[in-house]
């Protein structure tokens, strides 16, 4: 409320003088405008009128050629002669446009006492043009004839002259008319252009008168910044500015009590701190020898589980299928341990960026055919007949990589196809692209990814399966990254599946 009381005289004094700058200088443009397009309208009638001694000169040379005894088509060319000059004087007088599109303004007042003398003149020209030259011309020649002829070609020719001189006369008036208009607006620019000199000097003064307070602030700020809370700012009047300034010495003394208060809460905050990243290694160490601890004892129960089951596979004779059944139930139960005890291990060395790989040159379709047969079999053994695993190698395909670590993310994919596909046929392809990468890619025909966990589908425990932890695709991702290659997925284009592709610098 405080604020809308506040009487802004600056910014009403700088919004005045804009606006009486916008309004100077749109008159301006407007006024010189007009007086340029006068000068130019005027230029136009001087061009008209000076127009008339040649079309006076063409139309005496026509009479005088049909004087002397030029044949009867002259008549034609005369009277055209005489149409162009009296429709270029009315022109003049009345204005409006000419066969060149040029538009003609009407004659000023103070010019039409001279072209009602050349008008006047102009009627005089014609009608002896038509009595003595027109009329004339059918009448017999005689001796006496040719001493006319000479006497009307000299008044003739003076009609003509006396015509030309008033065209001159008001050629030369419409000139000076001309020159003081252009007079007019040179010494209308200059006056224009001091108006605006001076509202732009005053427009700058009060910014000026501005910018003072403002430097101020800035002063205090950079104090401020450097770390000086003991500043403040000189406040007067009651605009915006003075304003502005109490509320920033405000701010200073409650920037001074907060960093007080926050200074307090820094050190128990670091105190804090240090007792989380305390119990966060703790828990990583935790799970470190949680993950080894897990592998001692999974390795003797998976080993002597397949060993009994070989051994069981008969007794007397018959197939003892209650424990086969719960000796594979404790395999299958003991390589699910055992594998996430590998993948906790495995994200633990990725966050402490100690996964090291153990790089060989070799074919990289060896590794995929020996995934593709290994889920083959599992495939068959969990009773998922009604889904197939294809894979055609067109060409080898050698890469400098960790083979093993290829080996899990080939095998992770696959795994996940087979999870989310009920039925049909999962493709797995590689192709090299540019020859510089290889393009691995599994595509299956099952649910498809969810659009809900898509955007984090590389992130850890980001799973909508209720047998997986999350982290497979997390390891699979990272394993790709430190090869130097991009992984990514898709749903297919026909709605059913998805594919997930891999990327991988190949060995030159």
């Amino acid at each position: 409320m405080l604020s809308r009381r506040i009487n802004s005289k600056i910014s009403l004094k700088i919004g005045i003088l804009v606006v009486i700058e916008i309004i100077s200088i749109i008159s301006s443009f407007g006024i010189l405008a007009y007086f340029q397009s006068q000068g130019t309208f005027l230029g136009n009638s001087i061009n008209i009128a000076g127009k008339n001694r040649f079309l006076t000169s063409d139309l005496l040379l026509q009479a005088i050629e049909r004087m002397t005894g030029s044949p009867n088509n002259n008549i034609p060319l005369l009277n055209s002669a005489m149409e162009k000059l009296e429709s270029n004087i009315l022109l003049l007088e009345e204005g409006g446009r000419t066969l060149s599109d040029i538009q003609i303004k009407p004659l000023p007042s103070q010019f039409l006492n001279q072209w009602k003398i050349i008008d006047e003149k102009w009627h005089a020209y014609k009608g002896f043009i038509i009595d003595k030259v027109i009329n004339k011309s059918n009448q017999i020649k005689t001796t006496t004839t040719t001493t006319i002829d000479q006497s009307a070609k000299s008044e003739l020719e003076s009609m003509a002259l006396g015509l030309v001189n008033s065209s001159d006369t008001l050629v030369a008036q419409l000139g000076e008319h001309a020159a003081k208009n252009s007079q007019n607006l040179m010494l209308l620019q200059i006056l224009f252009g001091i108006l605006n000199i001076g509202i732009l000097i005053l427009i700058l003064y009060l910014v000026i008168k501005i910018i003072r307070p403002i430097y101020a602030m800035t002063y205090a700020t950079s104090e401020i910044k450097k770390g000086n809370l003991d500043v403040s700012i000189k406040c007067k009047g009651n605009d915006e500015l003075s304003v502005l300034g109490e509320s920033f010495n405000s701010m200073v003394d409650s920037i001074k009590n907060y960093v007080k208060t926050q200074n307090e809460l820094t050190n128990k905050l670091k105190e804090a701190n240090q007792q989380l990243k305390d119990k966060d290694r703790l828990k990583d160490e935790f799970i470190n020898i949680a993950a080894h601890e897990l592998r001692t004892p999974i390795q003797p129960i998976l080993g002597l589980s397949q060993i009994l089951l070989r051994s069981l596979k008969k007794v007397n004779g018959k197939t003892d299928n209650e424990g086969e059944q719960s000796l594979e139930a404790i395999i299958r139960n003991s390589k699910k341990l055992f594998r996430l005890s590998q993948d906790i291990l495995d994200v633990s060395k990725i966050e402490s960026h100690s996964l090291d790989l153990k790089k060989e040159r070799f074919n990289l379709n060896d590794v995929i055919l020996d995934s593709v047969k290994d889920y083959m079999n599992q495939a068959e053994k969990e009773g998922k007949r009604d889904i197939k695993l294809l894979y055609e190698p067109k060409e080898d395909i050698f890469v400098e990589a960790d083979r093993g670590r290829l080996n899990q993310v080939v095998s992770n994919l696959i795994s996940n196809a087979i999870k989310f596909t009920k039925e049909g046929t999962i493709f797995v392809n590689a192709e090299k692209k540019d020859k510089e990468q290889v393009i691995v890619s599994i595509k299956d025909s099952g649910s498809g990814i969810d659009p809900q966990i898509q955007p984090r589908l590389f992130t850890k425990f980001v799973t909508k399966s209720h047998t997986g932890t999350g982290l497979g695709l997390f390891i699979s991702k990272n394993i790709i990254e430190a090869h130097g290659g991009k992984i990514w997925a898709e749903n297919n284009s026909n709605g059913k599946g998805a594919a997930f592709s891999f990327s991988l610098p190949i060995t030159k």
